[in-house]
């Protein structure tokens, strides 16, 4: 599914530098980084960029702890501007309150303990060769629980704004966005599945990221559509 990460790792990129001139302006620079860390984040689930970039880490796989920390943020900072773009202050209350910040503290620190006690083995893209290693599969387990956990914060309120947005844009949004979650909730499945099912563990990963990225994107659009609107008016 390299052609899929690809399509995804220039979609985030695009996305980050059509942002780059309202960035300079002051404004929306928050989008400009969080495009550019998804891009960063796809780079490094390809092959070839992970394997040059954790060789210049050591070569010990490093780069996918680095990996897994990224995706946190990201998935944190996406949540949170969602949350901001819908009006949903209960969840942005759940993400960066008490328990959201707890839960991803200890994510966190589990994830490190996880990566030390495993063996990592020589520089592989994804682990998939220690996939028998205990301390794997709670490591890659792990990976999965923090951003599910994001996803299960905003289904609700995303599934009103499906019903109640009072933008067509807003509504079609929510529904990419909806989606979106509802399969990045379904990964914490991928525990229960056999070494073969990679090929579609990728696919939904990068279907995930495709759907969230669509949906920012369409509501970026919506907002330039809304602020054409009030000027021609």
């Amino acid at each position: 599914m390299t052609w899929l990460a690809w399509v995804t790792f220039g979609v985030a990129l695009v996305l980050a530098l059509v942002r780059i001139p309202a960035a300079l302006r002051g404004q929306s620079q928050l989008m400009l980084w969080l495009f550019a860390l998804l891009a960063g984040a796809v780079l490094l689930s390809i092959e070839g960029p992970y394997l040059a970039i954790d060789h210049f880490l050591g070569g010990f796989n490093l780069a996918n702890l680095l990996l897994r920390f990224l995706l946190y943020g990201i998935t944190l900072l996406l949540a949170v501007r969602i949350a901001q773009a819908f009006g949903a202050r209960g969840a942005q209350r759940v993400l960066l309150g008490p328990w959201g910040l707890a839960a991803l503290g200890v994510v966190g620190g589990a994830t490190v303990c996880s990566f030390v006690l495993l063996d990592p083995g020589a520089s592989s893209v994804g682990l998939h060769g220690e996939a028998t290693d205990i301390w794997f599969t709670v490591y890659s387990t792990l990976g999965r629980v923090y951003p599910g956990f994001t996803g299960v914060v905003l289904l609700p309120c995303l599934f009103r704004a499906v019903r109640r947005a009072p933008h067509r844009m807003l509504r079609a949004a929510a529904l990419l966005l909806a989606a979106g979650y509802t399969l990045l909730a379904l990964t914490n499945t991928f525990t229960l599945l056999p070494p073969s099912a990679v090929p579609l563990m990728e696919a939904v990963n990068y279907s995930t990221l495709l759907l969230i990225l669509s949906g920012l994107a369409t509501i970026w659009i919506g907002g330039l559509v809304a602020r054409r609107r009030a000027v021609t008016s």
